[in-house]
Parts: C-alpha cells; structure tokens; sequence
C-alpha cells in the first residue's frame, strides 16, 4: 500500500515523496540520488527508485500537480517541427502504402515494398503513423498532441483526429498553424463520451502523467471496443541506460515522473483492462540518444551551447551505436523506446 508523506519544498517546488511502486506497492530502492535537471534548469533535487518485482522506475520526490507547470517553463512541446524534404516524404509514403495500406500511385507501392525489407526503414516509417494501420481509421486521439504535426499528417492520411494537451501554447499552435482541432487539458479531466474513438496514441506522454493507471482507465473508458491504444515510451532497460547509467538522457528528472521496464508497461495496460496485442522495444532513436547522454556525462548538463568538440567521432558513435541496438531491440528487448499496442475487449 503506497504511504502518504508530508508536502515539503524543493527548493520552492511543493512535493511529497513516494518510496512504493504504483502498480504493486513493494517499497523501492534508490536508483540514484541528488539529480538535477540537465536540459532545461528547473529548480530542484530529485533521486530516482526502482522497484525490483516489475522494474517500474519513479522520480522522488514527486512534484504536486499543481507545481508542474514551473517544470515545464522553458519545455519545447510548443515547437514546430522541421518540413520533411520531398525524397523522405516519398520514403515514407512509398512504405506506408505497402506495409500500412495507406494509398500511394503502383509504382510507389512497389518501391516501398522492396524499402520495407529493410527493418531500420520500415521501423522509422511505422513511427510517422505510430504504427496504425489504414484499416484501423477512424476518430483518433492524440493525448500529448504538442504541436499538432503528427495529427495533421494523421488527418490527411483520412484519420478524424482530435488533440489532447495541458500546455496552451502548443494547443494553440496545433490550431494556428496545423488547423488540427485541439482541446487544452488532460485524459483525466476531458469528459469525452464512452466508447468515442477508434484509436488513442501517447507518444512519450505516459512518463509524464502523475497517475498513468487513472489516464489509462479514462483511456479504456473512451476507445470503442475493439479499438486501439499505442503507447511510445523511453524503456528503462535499454542498452543506452545500462551504459550511461545517471545520464541517460531518457532519465529526463523532474519532467519523467515515472520510466516503464516493458514487465511494468505490460502489468499497467493489462491492470487497465486492455488486451496487449504488441509489445516490444524501437531503436529508432538509438543514436541521437547515445550522443546526448555522452555529451550530458561530459558536461553535466546539455544547453545549447554545449560543445561539440569530437562531433565526428560522436557521429560515428551514434550510427555504430544505433545499428548494435537496433540488432538487439527486438531480440533481447534493448531499444531506447518501448512500443505498446493494445486493444479494448469487446462488451
């Protein structure tokens, strides 16, 4: 059963602090102590603990929700995306129409089909979609929409896509910018109707979320049956974070309030009522990874005036790095991103 402790400052950010895991209640260790934030200078001390029965890994102290926001103060969710030069977006289209039906002119389709033999392409391919398939379309909804990028490019791929985002910059730029309808607040707090959509995505929202199985339940509640969740998560047990150790970049404290092994993703969605159907780890991002937690342990924090001194080598480091963890992703489950893909039982 998970203790209540008492509400302290860190250094002025309310907390309280939080030594048993949430999915079984068996009390943590400490994983590691005395972080700070190394991306963005959010104020604070932070230290991570780790449950040994399902791996669920959680920051300690735990921000109150209402203290959240001074977390996320210089946060990039409101940023704009770069604009896929017109040979990528061939790529994609090309191996989207062949291993994701979506349509594409014949000879697209049979330039994608050879592309998508090639695992590391159809991999980053499948992520532009968050691997949905054409079939599944129908009302989506992006919890953590940021931007609206992702679901502008869903909509013109005939999805009926709807945002979710607690971040009122980034909800205004997805209508501004994207034309996307979006709504500012939470799953938890939404109150869309019962068995609305055909699909929800979270891509990288879930580490973020103070209650994941209170936003998983209102998950469940809202997808018809028979639809989809997919979640996209840093794995706590990838091949970078065995390496890198503190300065993993996924580590993200205080933003990351909790980080799932793929046993405690699995555990979560099941307690949830969903059926998992995929479950498995990306290496998609495998080298920009390694490069930014080496560049976090040369120089404790990452600004953007960290140098780049070596940038050739770190270079060669990322592709080496992200062509061994790719071999190993699905094998021995070491990829940097844990993809769940779940659906909701029929009623």
């Amino acid at each position: 059963m998970n203790r209540v402790s008492p509400v302290w400052s860190n250094e002025g950010v309310l907390v309280h602090d939080v030594y048993d895991c949430l999915l079984c209640g068996r009390e943590g260790m400490f994983l590691y102590k005395g972080l700070r934030d190394r991306l963005f200078g959010a104020p604070g001390v932070w230290s991570l603990m780790e449950c040994k029965d399902c791996g669920l890994c959680w920051l300690n102290p735990r921000p109150l929700p209402s203290e959240i926001p001074k977390l996320y103060a210089a946060y990039y969710t409101h940023a704009v995306g770069y604009i896929r030069p017109r040979w990528k977006t061939l790529i994609i289209t090309s191996v989207l129409a062949a291993s994701y039906g979506y349509p594409a002119g014949g000879k697209s389709r049979l330039f994608g089909f050879w592309l998508s033999m090639l695992g590391p392409i159809r991999e980053r391919v499948g992520a532009s979609v968050l691997f949905l398939h054409a079939k599944d379309k129908g009302r989506l909804l992006d919890v953590g929409c940021g931007n609206g990028q992702f679901l502008a490019w869903m909509n013109g791929l005939g999805w009926q896509g709807i945002g979710l985002d607690p971040d009122s910059n980034a909800v205004r730029i997805a209508k501004d910018r994207f034309g996307v309808t979006a709504f500012e607040g939470t799953i938890e707090n939404a109150c869309f109707s019962a068995n609305f959509f055909d699909a929800l995505t979270m891509n990288h929202v879930i580490e973020h979320i103070s209650d994941p199985v209170k936003a998983l339940i209102e998950c469940f509640r809202v997808l018809r049956p028979g639809g989809k969740l997919v979640i996209v998560t840093p794995n706590a047990e990838s091949l970078a974070s065995r390496l890198m150790g503190s300065t993993w970049l996924h580590w993200d404290p205080p933003r990351h309030l909790v980080v799932f092994s793929p046993r405690a993703l699995h555990r979560l969605v099941i307690r949830c009522g969903f059926t998992v159907r995929e479950l498995y780890t990306l290496a998609r991002g495998a080298g920009d990874t390694w490069v930014k937690s080496r560049l976090l342990r040369r120089h404790g924090v990452l600004p953007a005036g960290s140098s780049l001194k070596g940038a050739s080598l770190l270079k060669l480091e990322a592709l080496l790095f992200w062509l061994a963890e790719y071999a190993l992703s699905r094998r021995l489950g070491l990829g940097e991103e844990l993809l769940m893909v779940a659906t909701k039982r029929g009623e």
